[in-house]
Formats: structure tokens, C-alpha cells, sequence
């Protein structure tokens, strides 16, 4: 596992609020690797509000934008769960 992605995973765990999310992926630099890793998931069920959290992502040019649209559609605890539980091959 890439250590971007194991950085990203750890911040969304502790990460209760998604601002504090959104403020960590930039104080790390991370939030062009975390819009790669949202485009490239593909899940071999269907994750309900994956294809909006994916399009939020690639709209967003950084993290405070990027935030605000997923807490506009109300997906923060799902993308949060995704990050969390990915399995990376």
C-alpha cells in the first residue's frame, strides 16, 4: 500500500468532521493523490453515492471545495467508510 494512501485512510479515521478532513489533506499536500485514488475505486458492488463522491472529486480543484460538495450531498460518513475500509491490491 502506497504511503499517500495509507496517510489519506489515516486522516479520514481520525477525522470525525469533514473540515478537519478537507485541512489535513492540504496541511499534508495530498489532495491531487486523493482525487487519483476516489477516480481509480471500483468496487465489485455498486457503493451507493460512489459515482457522485467520484464526480465531486474530479469538479474540485482542491480539498475546501471538495468537502463542501460532499457535505452538500451529504456523503461525508460514506466517503469516509470508503477510505477507511478500501482494500488496495
Amino acid at each position: 500500500m502506497s504511503t499517500d494512501f495509507q496517510k489519506i485512510r489515516e486522516i479520514a479515521s481520525a477525522s470525525l468532521m469533514p473540515d478537519f478532513f478537507a485541512v489535513r489533506i492540504d496541511e499534508e499536500g495530498l489532495h491531487e493523490q486523493l482525487r487519483v485514488l476516489i477516480a481509480k475505486i471500483k468496487a465489485p458492488t455498486p457503493i451507493p453515492g460512489l459515482t457522485t463522491i467520484q464526480q465531486i472529486a474530479g469538479e474540485c480543484a482542491d480539498s475546501t471545495s471538495f468537502i463542501e460538495g460532499i457535505k452538500g450531498k451529504n456523503l461525508w460518513s460514506t466517503l469516509r467508510q470508503i477510505l477507511t475500509r478500501l482494500q488496495v491490491k
